[in-house]
């Protein structure tokens, strides 16, 4: 992978942190200004073999930290530096690249680096095979991580991502590249289950990883509490779903996948109260959003589903199974403006949905576009009931647009409430306000986008 617009160095004291893009082909990363650090009065200086500072003090990473003090930077410059660095103290660590690119490569030794203090920034590296580790490992008792503009590849897994969130962390313009070495948590670009608060994670790329692009994790105890996180403008490409079990008042916005080797986007339980707003999804082998309650694969308690989330905006498109999925006791979830076309390439007859509620209850689904999905634009199981769908606009899907097996006092003797919704097939007589000609809108009038 060539990385263009890496980090630029300290030209003084001020430091100007850039950005990682992602390669030329495929989804762009959405590049903007960040802000300036400024770097403290101490500069130590780093160099393998002194070819770029032939005055560096230190040769290795670790004498530089182990001679520093509390707000200390240590610029590193060009060259592979072998080892496991422990961070025990608020320092800035800064790769100089001007003569090539400043690699970590702790092999069997360790995480490249493992901090243990709160507020430090790791800016411009190159993280690679960490065997049996993270390549960059943040522990949880602390927060104000500033992880920016790094290359973290074939470790075991990328980025160990644990805060306290006493502080925000950030993690932004960094590329996670086939972290799939052997070991625990072994193909995770940024894993998560010790807990972590107070989190932007904007603007990566995400390329290679075979289990999740990020997967968060904690058990759902205040000790491993998972809030507070802002997933944005980031692009995983040819990737692995986005991962959240027991996480609650979080956003996820504005992302894009293609090809996920799974879902795009996961929830496994426990999830509440966060925003999946504004996302492209596409040709994924799984379902685009997928809201399971799986305490068989992750730590959640029982009966503990998915409920009060707001599914907003979203594209979907191309998945092998459905569009969206709200399943196993979903509950008071919202499904408003989304569109979900040509779902159903893998052929399952038990799925092909544009959007599909299976044992959901209470559920708003609303305003949504369901069209050209194998099977049906949206369907109801007979174990799904209170749910409100309304003003949705389904068309060309291959079985019925509308469906729905429930029995109940509802519209049309089934268990769920049914209104002003377009469309032109159904399994059940007055699911659908029918249009006035296949692909029209209510009006009768053509409504393509």
């Amino acid at each position: 992978m060539h990385l263009s617009h890496q980090p630029r160095l300290p030209e003084s004291r001020r430091v100007k942190n850039q950005r990682a893009t992602r390669p030329a082909t495929g989804p762009r990363l959405r590049l903007e200004a960040l802000e300036d650090r400024l770097v403290p009065s101490t500069v130590r200086m780093v160099d393998d073999d002194h070819a770029q500072a032939p005055n560096a003090a230190y040769t290795s990473i670790n004498a530089a930290v182990a001679a520093s003090q509390p707000g200390d930077t240590i610029r590193v410059f060009a060259g592979t530096y072998h080892e496991s660095v422990t961070v025990p103290r608020t320092l800035t660590f800064v790769a100089d690249r001007r003569g090539g690119d400043v690699v970590v490569d702790p092999g069997a030794q360790g995480s490249g680096f493992n901090v243990q203090a709160n507020d430090v920034a790791i800016l411009g590296f190159t993280v690679q095979d960490a065997q049996g580790s993270p390549g960059i490992n943040l522990g949880r008792a602390f927060s104000g991580a500033d992880i920016e503009g790094n290359v973290l590849r074939d470790n075991t897994f990328g980025l160990y991502l644990n805060s306290s969130g006493a502080h925000r962390t950030v993690v932004r313009f960094n590329a996670f590249l086939h972290n799939n070495a052997a070991g625990a948590a072994s193909g995770n670009g940024i894993y998560s289950d010790q807990g972590v608060r107070n989190a932007r994670i904007t603007d990566n790329y995400f390329s290679g990883q075979a289990n999740a692009a990020m997967i968060f994790v904690g058990n759902g105890s205040s000790a491993q509490a998972q809030s507070g996180l802002q997933i944005r403008g980031n692009v995983l490409d040819h990737d692995a779903p986005i991962i959240l079990v027991n996480a609650h008042d979080s956003m996820l916005s504005d992302n894009v996948s293609v090809g996920s080797s799974g879902s795009g986007i996961f929830f496994g339980g426990g999830v509440h109260d966060v925003t999946v707003s504004h996302n492209t999804l596409r040709d994924g082998a799984f379902t685009g959003i997928n809201l399971r309650t799986d305490s068989v694969n992750y730590p959640v308690a029982a009966g503990d589903a998915n409920s009060n989330n707001l599914i907003k905006d979203n594209t979907v498109s191309g998945f092998g199974d459905s569009g969206i999925r709200l399943r196993e006791g979903a509950h008071d979830n919202t499904v408003v403006g989304n569109h979900v076309t040509g779902n159903g390439t893998g052929n399952d007859p038990t799925t092909g949905d544009g959007i599909s509620l299976e044992a959901a209850l209470n559920n708003a689904v609303l305003h949504n576009v369901a069209e050209n999905n194998r099977r049906d634009g949206i369907r109801v199981d007979a174990a799904s009931s209170g749910n409100r769908i309304e003003h949705n606009r389904l068309r060309h899907n291959g079985e019925h647009d509308a469906h729905d097996d429930s029995v109940g006092a509802g519209t049309a003797g089934t268990a769920n409430t049914w209104a002003h919704n377009s469309g032109q097939t159904e399994n059940r007589t007055g699911l659908l306000r029918h249009s006035g000609g296949h692909g029209d809108g209510e009006d009768g009038h053509d409504d393509e986008d």
